[in-house]
Parts: structure tokens; C-alpha cells; sequence
């Protein structure tokens, strides 16, 4: 029985959909008689909180965590102000934020979690003396995960797999970051220092994974986001027949929000009323700060079902009542490779998809083998506005969508982990 020491920052309590990833292949390791070992820290700063997940955990799982020191935390007790994830991309900051931006883009690297690497990789070096693992893997964001899985390598020759779960320095805002000339250059060096070290460096999509193996990777494998089967025992989902159901899940900042998508609903409306008196949106997770202005620009503030936190179970139960779910991707150098883990959970939902992003991309790459669900290029008014239209009529009817999606599930992506460490 192989152990294997997973670092990660995103484990139960905390929510949203950093903790997914190995929170479900970690369960399906067990299942194949792997021994995961968990590191992750203690009461670390989180602004999502999800305790249904905590149930999830397989009790075949041995969880590590020390305490961690984040500059985030200092920031919200003086300030009395959340930090929100879309920091690093708005494109309207106060002051405040500006200065924060600033500090932890130039003190804190590779991420705010930097402080958590020296006091881990002394405790895990004394918990390996003592128990010794097979294999170390790490999942980045925050890359500082990757600097702690180095360290170990380095110090005990034990193989590793570093898993990007987003890119380092080829993702979207670390241009737009004010970082100075030598702190950019140590974002670049560690990177590769990372890459070049590491047995194997996962990415979710073909996209990344080349261009990490451009940045030197010296071996690189794809392994997607996905979907765990048993999230979605739900007995009498109800979809009302009399509501045309609009949904979104998770993050939606301004790169992602796109004028044209309310400008087409908007003509759709003024010419279509039966579509106008269905029409609903439901949308769940953080939204940029001129979200809800935007909605009432637009006339649809009196539409709008607006839920700031759903956790995993709930989120899952929404998404399976509504007749389109909405993926929209922001208009950026990494949006090739971005395949959102929602589209997944989407995916096994069996619900219609419109996804609005970026042609000949992975998503749109993914999109034309799914039969419920329809992909449209930035900018396309037309594209979108027979796509939706298309859409509306199928909700008039009952469909069974039936594609064989069995290789997102979190069970084959586990299989196919197994056959990588096998392979290293």
C-alpha cells in the first residue's frame, strides 16, 4: 500500500471549488488501497466555509495540519474589510486595496501563503523520519505548496508530482500585478526551479500542460477537473415548467462578465414575451462589485435569485433545476487552457450548456462531443441569441441527455492517477 503525502491548502471546512479536486480524489485512492496522507494548514484564513464537505471525508485518510500565518488577517481585523478573491483582478481598486495589492505582490512570494513554507517543511521533515511515504504530491494555487513539496524532495529524493490546478506566471492578472523587476524575475526562476524538479507536473488541460512543458516541465500529464457521481443521489428534482431558469455557479468577476450576453437577452426579451414572463436567473457565489447595477441597467433586477454562498450539496440540487447553465470565460492570455471545474459538475447535472469563451479553445475543444451543450465565441451576438433561443425551446420539452461522460468522473480520474504514479 503506496502512502502518499498530498499537500494543499483547500481542504474541509473550507468551501468552494479548491477543494474539490482532492478532497475527491483522495477518496477514490483509498477505495483502490492507496493511503493519502493530508497536509493542510490550521486555522488559516478562509472566507467560504462549507462543513457538509467535512462529512465527505474518507475516514481511510490520515489529515496533518499545523497553523498558519496569512498577511490577509491582519488586513480584515485593522481594516474590518474581506478580502475578496477578485482582488488581484479588478480593474477599479480603492486605495486601500491598492496598497494591499502592492505589499503582498512584493513581500509575499510566491503567494500570501509564503509564511506557511519554512515552519511546514521543518514539521514534515521530522514526520517523515518517523513515517516514511511513497510519494509526495502538491496542488498549486497557492504555488507555495509546490515550494514545500521542493524542499522535501530535495531532502529525502522522494518522487513528486506537482499538480497546477491554474498557471503560475501565464495566468491572466500576473501581468497586470505591480510587482517589482526582481520579484518578477523570482516568480519566474522559482517556477521553473518547480517544473524542472518534479517527477511529474499535472495540469487540468492540454493548453496548460504544453505551456508548462514550454516553461520546462520535464514531464507533463493531463488530468481535467470533474465530477463525483454520488453528489448527485437526488431524489425529485423538480425543474418549474413555468420559469425559464438562467443559472450560474461560482465566481463571476469582470473578465467574465460580458456586455453582449445581457445586450442579447435584452433583444430576446423586447421580442419574445412568453420568454420575457419565463425568463430567471439564478445566480450563486461571489460577483464583481458592479454586479447588481449592471442587473438593473439591464431591467432584470426584479428576475434575479441571488444566493452569495451555497454549499456543495445545495449548489449541485440548484444547478439540476435550471433549464441553462452558464459558463463564461474572461477574454485573457490563459483562456485557451481554462476549463471550469463547474462545467464539470455541469456536465453530470445533464442539464443544457451555454458556454461563452474563446473559439478552438479546450472548452470549446470539449463542448463539440457533448450533445446538451452549445459554445459561443466572444462577441457572437448572433451565435448567442439562436443559441439561447435553441435552448428555450428544448426546455419545452423532456429530454434525457444520456452522453458518456465517464471519463470526467473523479473515479476514472483517480484510475488514471494511479496508472501515472505507477508509471514514474
Amino acid at each position: 500500500m503506496k502512502k502518499i503525502l498530498v499537500i494543499t491548502y483547500y481542504w474541509p471546512p473550507k468551501g468552494g471549488v479548491g477543494v474539490q479536486r482532492w478532497l475527491k480524489l483522495t477518496k477514490y485512492l483509498c477505495k483502490y488501497n492507496y493511503e493519502p496522507i493530508i497536509y493542510t494548514p490550521e486555522d488559516d484564513f478562509s472566507p467560504l466555509e462549507d462543513q457538509s464537505l467535512v462529512d465527505t471525508i474518507s475516514p481511510r485518510l490520515t489529515i496533518l495540519k499545523t497553523n498558519i500565518f496569512e498577511p490577509q488577517k491582519i488586513f480584515s481585523f485593522l481594516f474590518r474589510k474581506k478580502v475578496k478573491s477578485d482582488i488581484l483582478i479588478r480593474t477599479k481598486k480603492s486605495w486601500l486595496d491598492k496598497v494591499f495589492v502592492w505589499l503582498r505582490s512584493n513581500f509575499c512570494i510566491p503567494d500570501s501563503r509564503s509564511f506557511w513554507i519554512q515552519p511546514s517543511i521543518k514539521f514534515l521533515n521530522k514526520y517523515i523520519e518517523k513515517n516514511p511515504i511513497d510519494l509526495i504530491i502538491s496542488t498549486g494555487p497557492p504555488h507555495s505548496m509546490h515550494m514545500i513539496a521542493f524542499a522535501l524532495k530535495k531532502q529525502h529524493q522522494i518522487n513528486w508530482i506537482a499538480d497546477f490546478r491554474d498557471p503560475w506566471t501565464g495566468i491572466e492578472y500576473f501581468k497586470q500585478l505591480p510587482l517589482l523587476s526582481f520579484v518578477k524575475k523570482r516568480h519566474i526562476n522559482l517556477e521553473y526551479k518547480i517544473l524542472s524538479n518534479a517527477d511529474l507536473t499535472l495540469s487540468v488541460s492540454p493548453s496548460w500542460a504544453k505551456q508548462l512543458s514550454d516553461l520546462g516541465a520535464k514531464k507533463t500529464a493531463i488530468l481535467t477537473n470533474g465530477y463525483d457521481s454520488e453528489d448527485y443521489q437526488i431524489n425529485n428534482v423538480i425543474v418549474d415548467s413555468n420559469k425559464f431558469t438562467i443559472g450560474h455557479f461560482g465566481l463571476y468577476n469582470e473578465l467574465r462578465d460580458h456586455d453582449f450576453l445581457w445586450k442579447t437577452i435584452k433583444e430576446i426579451v423586447k421580442h419574445k414575451l412568453d420568454f420575457s414572463n419565463k425568463l430567471q436567473f439564478l445566480f450563486a457565489g461571489e460577483i464583481h462589485a458592479n454586479f447588481f447595477m449592471k442587473i438593473k441597467t439591464y431591467q432584470f433586477d426584479q428576475k434575479l435569485i441571488y444566493h452569495e454562498y451555497l454549499n456543495h450539496a445545495n449548489s449541485i440540487q440548484y444547478m439540476m433545476q435550471c433549464d441553462l447553465l452558464l459558463v463564461t470565460q474572461g477574454d485573457a492570455a490563459s483562456v485557451n487552457g481554462r476549463l471550469p471545474a463547474k462545467f464539470f459538475e455541469y456536465l453530470r447535472a445533464r442539464r443544457p450548456i451555454l458556454a461563452i469563451g474563446k473559439k478552438n479553445s479546450d472548452l470549446d475543444k470539449i463542448i463539440q462531443n457533448i450533445s446538451y451543450a452549445w459554445f459561443v465565441d466572444f462577441d457572437n451576438s448572433t451565435l448567442l441569441h439562436n443559441t439561447i433561443l435553441q435552448i428555450y425551446e428544448l426546455s419545452k420539452q423532456d429530454n434525457i441527455f444520456d452522453d458518456d461522460i465517464t471519463e470526467f468522473s473523479r473515479e476514472s480520474q483517480a484510475q488514471k492517477l494511479i496508472d501515472l504514479i505507477n508509471d514514474l
